[in-house]
């Protein structure tokens, strides 16, 4: 030690004795002094460095409780071994999550504008909560029942809300009894629980293309294969769907007949029931994803396909997410007695249960007849968010951009002429404070660059024209810059839906 450079800073505000515990600890750390070699005596060091002997024995035993040295009473004090560094952590993820992972899609980048309109967006509008009457049934439920509906419940759901949802859906032609219903954590987790039970890693799934974003990424976690099915202006191409029957048995058809999210199509009651003749002659089962079907503002309703089902071969999802509120995450399932209690078996496994409290608060909010109320309210709401786009998208957009029009839901599908990106249109709309979905992100693979989707959901109705003034501009220049003022006047001639 003594040859090793100890020299301490006389004039520093640092007490002398903490200079010198970590000059020491410097030299160990650095390997100058050696696991088991002995530091010199405190007198010793004292008297070779001009310090107070307490001076050295302070920084000794600092050294000690810092876990560099020992000590021994005649025997001096030794340098100890440093323990190893750890080894970091390596997170090593499954070939599910990896998978998954690969195909979520982030919702699209907020506008830096400080007031941008929102065509984005596809989940209710928290404005229009009914929190009050909300609020009220719950205290009146949890001062009821609090004790009861604060325990553990049944996997399968809260049997006086499986009735009254079964009775709710036989007004609507489904026939259902309790045992039918399975009551899951919103519809995504419905969806969860069918791939869980029924898809083995390399089964096939047929889907409509554009689908539901989510159902992607859920699909690639069970190693599932994507067939997708093309929409057409009717809905599924049900032609498309018999040719792939010819070759191959897909383990079921996912499908959203109603308000299909994100086209707003709703598939006609003759397309509806020759798809479940198609279905059902080759054994295949089909899981209806009826997410926001209750959202109707126009045209006739035309019944579920589990209205339709006489085979049994419907999986029906509903939620009350789109219609009352997402954070409550409730929703059903209703399907053939077997498979609702397979389904249950795996949702005990997931998460035990859905909240019992919540599940009640919600019958006493239908009971009172509330739900109902409040859906008529978003239907008159959105009723004429529809009709202020509709007429927003006639005056402005150019000839070339074709929509659809949806009789309920949120979604409308917007298809740019030959030669325009949805993203890079988004890239100068956001810009400019105006946001929505590309299409690309609805599709398993590396299509739909033409389309794009306007949500109804959270843009003000009186920013509605504003909002597509300003698109149709940027469409315009964009026309104009890729194909010169013919090509922005001609109509196109492709079909609208059709990749």
């Amino acid at each position: 030690m003594g040859q090793l450079d100890l020299e301490l800073d006389r004039s520093s505000n640092v007490a002398l004795y903490r200079q010198l515990h970590d000059r020491i600890v410097e030299l160990i750390e650095a390997g100058a002094v050696s696991a088991g070699e002995k530091l010199p005596a405190s007198r010793e060091l004292a008297t070779e460095l001009g310090l107070n002997r307490n001076t050295v024995t302070s920084a000794y035993d600092e050294l000690v409780e810092s876990g560099f040295v020992r000590s021994h009473v005649g025997q001096g004090t030794f340098v100890l071994e440093r323990p190893s560094p750890p080894t970091p952590i390596s997170w090593s993820f499954s070939r599910a999550g990896h998978a998954s992972s690969e195909r979520v899609r982030t919702a699209a980048a907020p506008s830096s504008h400080p007031d941008p309109i929102d065509f984005a967006s596809l989940v209710p509008d928290e404005e229009l909560f009914p929190v009050e009457p909300f609020r009220a049934v719950l205290d009146e439920v949890l001062a009821r029942d609090g004790k009861k509906l604060l325990q553990y419940g049944p996997a399968a759901g809260h049997p006086p809300l499986r009735n009254y949802i079964a009775k709710r859906l036989k007004a609507r032609g489904i026939r259902a009894s309790a045992e039918n219903v399975l009551i899951v954590n919103g519809s995504q987790q419905g969806l969860d629980l069918v791939c869980r039970s029924l898809l083995d890693p390399g089964d096939r799934v047929a889907l409509e293309s554009p689908t539901y974003t989510i159902i992607l990424p859920l699909l690639a976690q069970y190693h599932a294969r994507i067939d997708e099915i093309p929409m057409t202006e009717r809905g599924m191409d049900l032609d498309a769907l018999s040719r792939l029957f010819e070759v191959t048995r897909p383990r079921f058809v996912f499908t959203m007949p109603t308000f299909h999210n994100p086209t707003g199509i709703t598939m006609s009651g003759a397309d509806r029931r020759r798809l479940l003749d198609m279905s059902s002659s080759v054994g295949v089962p089909i899981v209806e994803d009826d997410f926001d079907s209750e959202l109707r503002f126009a045209g006739e309703s035309v019944p579920p396909l589990k209205a339709l089902d006489e085979h049994d071969g419907v999986l029906h999802i509903g939620t009350f997410s789109k219609g009352l509120f997402p954070g409550l995450r409730i929703g059903w399932i209703v399907a053939p007695q077997r498979v609702v209690e397979a389904m249950g078996h795996s949702k005990l496994i997931a998460d035990y249960h859905s909240s019992l409290l919540l599940q009640e608060a919600v019958l006493r909010f239908c009971r009172l007849g509330l739900y109902d109320e409040h859906l008529q309210q978003l239907a008159n709401i959105y009723g004429r968010k529809s009709r202020v786009l509709t007429t927003a998208l006639s005056r402005h957009f150019p000839d070339t951009v074709r929509w659809t029009e949806p009789q309920g839901g949120y979604a409308f599908w917007i298809t740019l002429p030959n030669g325009l990106s949805a993203e890079a249109l988004l890239s100068e709309s956001s810009q400019e404070g105006v946001i929505f979905t590309p299409g690309s992100h609805f599709f398993a693979r590396a299509e739909g660059k033409r389309f794009l989707r306007l949500s109804i959901s959270r843009v003000p109705e009186e920013r509605i024209e504003a909002g597509i003034r300003k698109l149709s501009n940027i469409i315009g220049r964009q026309l104009t810059k890729s194909t010169g003022e013919e090509t922005h006047r001609a109509r196109g001639q492709e079909p609208a839906l059709h990749i």
